[in-house]
């Protein structure tokens, strides 16, 4: 085996090692942190039992797509973290909260006690249930008188109520139709306050709350500053609370995790479905999250079993009843179970079967000849190689860990995902081809004291930049490619941003350079694209002498994306606006214009950054005049430096006429020229560096004579 294979062997079986992992969601987690919540479990409960109810809360508060999924266990997660959210933000300065690192933490201290002081929790749902109500009369009056509306403006409006109720004031005002008209008017008239396009930023995020707040402010006389800016009260209440301000960031302390000699060994999947047989193995204890139906993954996990590559550990918790819980580790046994149509036990003890149940195998890579066949389709060597393969275990047993929360663990384990994410640099590392990943890497290096995304580079961040422009001089080097088709320039409120449209599209690229010479040729040929990229930018930005050139080219480019003098950070879509700006332009170009081709670039990052031009023109029509605005600009600067064709010939009276107009003498050495001469036409200023392809920039030269001259022309 040669060491090519073997280097693309043992990153297979790294990838195949990470896909076992999966990452949960925020809400599955909370859902694990508020599993003996008595105040959680009973809205979860009302919400289940009345459908219609869940169903108003998701059109208040959610996306369509949740509706439609309203039936899965991830969505009513959901649903309860924006519960908990509309309970508890009252109670914390809005200025404050948009400041504020350890969101969740705080909400669940500020969560908890209210819980403690519920004293009739029939008494408190029926409440937010009126609240609700509230807001569904507004929202149906919204769609009768046809105004614009979304899910923040009902958040802000729950937030006003709950205030209103706080200060004691009487709700049977919003019964009013006409005083519900009154504020839809305003609301819709300002719904720029509540776009939902970057909502979680500081200033997008005060400024609805700050306007709800004026809506109100005169109606009942309330001041508002208790609500918007009393950091102090808040932090004497946290203070009560014995939550650490500074330490709200981090997880929990787990004291508990101080396990005692826990049990690694092995188990074999027929081993585990015997034991789910006799009710002594629970796959879905309650703080688990629902299935994932990802059947690609599923069946990648498959294949690795018939291939004999290891999986991730699974975490179990020996409970001194006897029964172990799976804590960490779900995922893996459900595409198993699933594909061999073993039922399991869930959170209520009833048998069920996965939502997998029987899938067929897809998009395996190696065992492709398998790809469409179910688990009784594989022939019986195959099928006994999965009920024997041998699981990793990580057994935690009560009886000598008598303090153990494995709630605390299944959050520990989960809260900051630790397998690498798809179509990364972190997993392309991982193995693709050792050659394309080695120049990515040193050409990377080379350059990263100033062209960088990041500048502490701990997640190959500044290689996957390197990366993300080698896919996109790769598809600028292909026959009609639209480069619009792969990167994505799109207007989102006052701003232009740029995005790579499918990620995914460059695993597969780089999965194809992997495995064939050509396209691995074709695409390290796209890497020397990125080199005259960043060639081009470097000379863009040296406009004077320094001693210091890469202090003096990190500030310069940091000005050109930031003109104003903004120190906000570097993000991709910098550079890939740059990149988009100068495809076009060749280096020579670049190189005889850049005090005015650097102008006129920062005023189109000036310009990306706070469209003014059009902030009065709301919705898609204003979305479109931003983006056309910012074409006609490119266009400007394209049509001026662009690199005319050579389309002009002369006849051969033409010719005679030139030399004569050149008095018979060769313009380059001064020698004399005549017809009968190996000459050639060529241009006075160079088609490179911005020469027309007209009459008057023609010369008749000597044919060595022009070639020895090749593209120099010095600017009179």
């Amino acid at each position: 085996m040669d060491e090519r294979k073997e280097d693309l062997i043992k990153k297979e079986i790294f990838r195949r090692y990470n896909s076992g992992i999966t990452p949960l969601k925020s809400a599955e987690i909370e859902n694990a942190r508020y599993t003996h919540n008595e105040t959680n479990a009973y809205f979860k409960k009302s919400l289940k039992k009345n459908r219609s109810f869940y169903k108003s809360l998701l059109e208040l508060f959610f996306q369509e797509r949740e509706i439609e999924l309203m039936d899965k266990a991830i969505t009513i997660e959901k649903v309860m973290e924006k519960i908990r959210f509309l309970l508890v933000i009252h109670h914390i300065p809005i200025n404050y909260y948009a400041r504020l690192k350890g969101r969740k933490e705080i909400i669940s201290k500020i969560f908890e006690n209210i819980s403690n002081n519920i004293n009739d929790l029939d008494i408190f749902y029926a409440d937010f249930v009126s609240k609700i109500e509230v807001l569904n009369e507004f929202r149906f009056q919204f769609d009768e008188e046809k105004k614009p509306t979304n899910r923040l403006v009902y958040e802000c409006l729950y937030w006003m109520i709950s205030i209103l109720e706080v200060e004691n004031k009487n709700l049977d005002f919003f019964d009013d139709s006409k005083i519900r008209a009154k504020l839809i008017s305003k609301i819709s008239s300002n719904i720029d306050k509540y776009r939902i396009e970057q909502s979680h930023f500081y200033k997008e995020f005060i400024g609805r709350y700050n306007f709800t707040a004026g809506l109100f402010e005169d109606e009942f006389g309330i001041n508002f500053d208790l609500y918007l800016n009393n950091k102090g009260r808040f932090k004497a209440k946290l203070e009560e609370l014995n939550v650490d301000i500074n330490n709200t960031n981090k997880i929990h302390q787990f004291e508990s995790l101080r396990l005692n000699k826990p049990d690694a060994s092995t188990t074999t999947i027929e081993d585990i479905c015997r034991q789910m047989m006799r009710g002594r193995f629970l796959l879905r204890p309650s703080y688990q999250r629902g299935e994932a139906i990802n059947k690609m993954k599923s069946s990648a996990i498959i294949e690795s079993i018939l291939l004999g590559v290891k999986l991730p550990p699974i975490f179990v918790y020996k409970r001194n009843d006897g029964i172990s819980e799976v804590v960490d580790g779900q995922q893996r046994l459900l595409s198993i179970l699933g594909f061999i149509g073993e039922p399991f036990n869930n959170e209520e003890g009833e048998k069920i079967k996965s939502e997998k149940d029987k899938f067929l195998l897809n998009k395996l890579t190696i065992l492709g000849n398998l790809n469409g066949k179910k688990f009784d389709d594989l022939p019986e060597e195959l099928r006994e190689k999965i009920y024997d393969f041998n699981l990793s275990v990580v057994n935690i047993d009560e009886r000598i860990n008598p303090n153990f929360d494995p709630i605390d663990l299944f959050i520990r384990l989960n809260n900051k995902p630790y397998p690498i994410r798809e179509n990364t640099f972190e997993m392309w590392n991982s193995y693709v081809d050792k050659d394309v990943i080695s120049i990515i890497k040193e050409n990377t290096m080379k350059h990263s004291q100033w062209f960088h995304v990041r500048f502490n580079n701990n997640r190959m961040n500044n290689e996957e930049l390197y990366t993300t422009l080698a896919y996109l001089e790769y598809k600028n080097r292909k026959k009609d490619t639209i480069i619009t088709d792969y990167l994505d320039i799109y207007r989102i409120g006052n701003k232009i941003n740029s995005r790579i449209k499918d990620k995914g599209d460059i695993t597969k690229l780089l999965n194809s350079v992997s495995l064939d010479n050509h396209l691995k040729e074709d695409f390290i040929k796209s890497i020397k694209g990125v080199e005259t990229f960043i060639r081009k930018v470097k000379t863009l930005l040296i406009d004077k002498d320094t001693d210091d050139i890469t202090s003096f080219l990190k500030i310069e480019l940091d000005n050109l994306y930031h003109p104003k003098g903004n120190k906000a950070r570097r993000t991709l879509q910098n550079f890939y606006v740059l990149w988009f700006i100068l495809h076009k332009i060749n280096y020579e170009m670049v190189k005889q214009n850049r005090v005015e081709l650097k102008l006129r670039i920062s005023d189109i990052f000036n310009y990306i950054r706070d469209i003014q031009d059009d902030i009065n023109t709301g919705g898609r029509e204003g979305a479109q005049n931003g983006t056309d605005n910012f074409y006609i600009k490119l266009d400007g600067i394209w049509s001026k430096y662009e690199i005319q064709n050579r389309k002009l010939i002369l006849t051969h009276e033409e010719r005679n006429k030139l030399i004569k107009k050149q008095e018979n003498l060769c313009p380059l050495c001064n020698g004399l020229l005549f017809n009968g001469d190996d000459i050639e036409i060529d241009h006075i200023k160079p088609l490179s560096v911005g020469g027309r392809d007209t009459f008057l920039n023609l010369q008749a030269t000597h044919k060595d004579c022009n070639r020895k001259k090749r593209n120099f022309y010095k600017n009179t």
